[in-house]
């Protein structure tokens, strides 16, 4: 800290300049006149608060603590002292009118009004229904047309059981263990970005979620509270995951790596199917909503182009990352690496070449390349052209996942786990309690399609159990590699 003496409101306003800005944050002063330039958001919004307390802008769009880990200590230029008889400026009205308005933003929702107690939520589809309001768009958005994102659920669907009868279903265990870690259930919550839009707690609230129902949380990289917090919140070694974009700067990637490290993170799930963020068009006709990820440091906005605040986030997203940096990630974290965003047979394969420790299959919602073919359909694939996958790594499914049957179809064909993303988000909008009450929800979902399918543990769960005829057909021999295509020559 480079002061530890207590500054007045009169000290502040002497400094609120572009070339001396300081600003008070949480009882604060921090000298930021090096950071305008760097800011994601651009300097004018900051300048909009120079020389005053910034406190309330500033929680509307960051998580507490992005200050101190972006400045550090030492821009920290003492304690501020606001004495009764002082009276803040508005800073907004005050500003210059050379300078760019700040964006628009909504208060965080903490909940729709009058939304119904949470016993009476029966399913995930209850959770969603109760949070659409506020952010409701920037969560449910997919890319353009949304066939990947309705076809991902959609063809779960068609895939049908053949129960077994007369078995001893008196004791059932979905006990599993995901890339070494023991969880109470072979599902986990998938990344996903900027959780404080749902609930002031956001990440927290999943993490401590996650803590006491024994489940396993993957972090975004884009999440709204810091990696050290999230971890914090949660039990003494509580396992997590990292979901990593890698930064075109990656230095800043390598820091990340070896903090998730330090922490005890797990594995890191990076995400490959993302260089650009696909067009999300119920995102972007929306009002914009300002809010910065606290690890990535991106800022959410809305880029007038369809693209919505996806677009505008994934802007720091290293568009040249290819396989010879799968080595690099492993070098450098130390930690198993699971490639998110599989979508062929033939990248599955060159996965376990190029020594992926796991695979993600994910089409991200249906949130990056619309009419892409649903998860489920790439694990049919693996399991017809190259089920050797499955022994040399572990492979998890996302995308439409809100059953306990949607779980067991895809353990029964050989996944190791599922991940579950939109409905934890949802649940987001009654906190803690609505992550544990959602994650109990599947849990009895799951125990009860176990024993109506005459399975006592979800390691016996095998292809046989399912009738997939209504989806074969959809399923080709080819490995979806590059071949020459002949074409005609004209006739002159």
């Amino acid at each position: 800290m480079a002061s530890t003496s207590a500054l007045t409101l009169s000290d502040l306003q002497q400094h609120s300049s572009a070339s001396d800005c300081w600003v008070a944050v949480h009882g604060n002063v921090w000298n930021v006149s090096d950071f305008l330039d760097l800011h994601p958001g651009g300097s004018s919004i900051i300048l909009k608060y120079a020389g005053a307390d910034a406190t309330l802008a500033y929680d509307e769009i960051h998580a507490p603590d992005i200050i101190s880990d972006t400045l550090g200590a030492e821009k920290v230029m003492g304690a501020f002292n606001l004495p009764s008889t002082d009276v803040l400026p508005d800073p907004v009205s005050a500003a210059p009118t050379s300078q760019i308005d700040l964006p628009a933003s909504t208060d965080i929702v903490v909940a729709p009004a009058g939304k119904p107690e949470l016993y009476s939520l029966i399913s995930a589809y209850d959770f969603a229904n109760v949070a659409k309001t506020g952010t409701w768009a920037f969560y449910s958005s997919a890319a353009t047309d949304l066939v990947t994102h309705r076809m991902n659920q959609s063809l779960l669907r068609r895939i049908m059981f053949r129960p077994r009868i007369l078995r001893d279903v008196g004791k059932v265990s979905m006990k599993t263990s995901i890339m070494g870690c023991e969880t109470s259930a072979p599902f986990f919550i998938s990344p996903a970005a900027m959780a404080k839009l749902a609930h002031k707690d956001g990440e927290l609230a999943l993490a401590r979620g996650a803590g006491t129902e024994d489940i396993i949380q993957c972090i975004s990289s884009n999440a709204s509270y810091s990696l050290s917090s999230i971890v914090e919140a949660g039990r003494p070694n509580q396992p997590f995951f990292l979901q990593l974009y890698v930064n075109s700067d990656r230095p800043k990637t390598a820091e990340l790596l070896i903090k998730a490290r330090d922490l005890g993170v797990k594995a890191i799930l990076v995400t490959v199917d993302a260089p650009v963020a696909g067009k999300r068009e119920a995102d972007e006709r929306v009002a914009t909503i300002a809010v910065a990820a606290a690890i990535s440091g991106a800022v959410a906005g809305n880029d007038k182009k369809g693209g919505g605040m996806g677009r505008i986030m994934a802007q720091y997203v290293d568009k040249t990352l290819n396989w010879k940096d799968l080595k690099w990630i492993k070098e450098v974290s130390g930690l198993p690496v699971v490639l998110k965003g599989v979508q062929s047979a033939a990248d599955a394969k060159m996965a376990v070449e190029w020594g992926a420790d796991g695979i993600m299959l994910s089409n991200h919602g249906g949130r990056s390349l619309d009419t892409a073919q649903a998860s489920i359909l790439t694990l049919l694939k693996l399991r017809k052209l190259c089920p050797e996958v499955f022994q040399h790594l572990e492979v998890y499914v996302d995308g439409g996942f809100e059953r306990g049957t949607d779980i067991l179809k895809a353990l029964a064909l050989g996944a190791t786990a599922v991940g579950i993303g939109r409905p934890y988000l949802y649940s987001l909008f009654y906190g803690q309690e609505g992550v544990e009450h959602l994650t109990q929800i599947l849990k009895d979902e799951l125990e009860t399609t176990l024993r109506l399918s005459g399975l006592t543990d979800v390691t016996q769960a095998h292809a046989g159990q399912l009738n997939t005829r209504d989806v074969d057909y959809l399923v080709n021999d080819n490995f979806g590699e590059e071949a020459p295509m002949a074409r005609p020559r004209a006739r002159l």
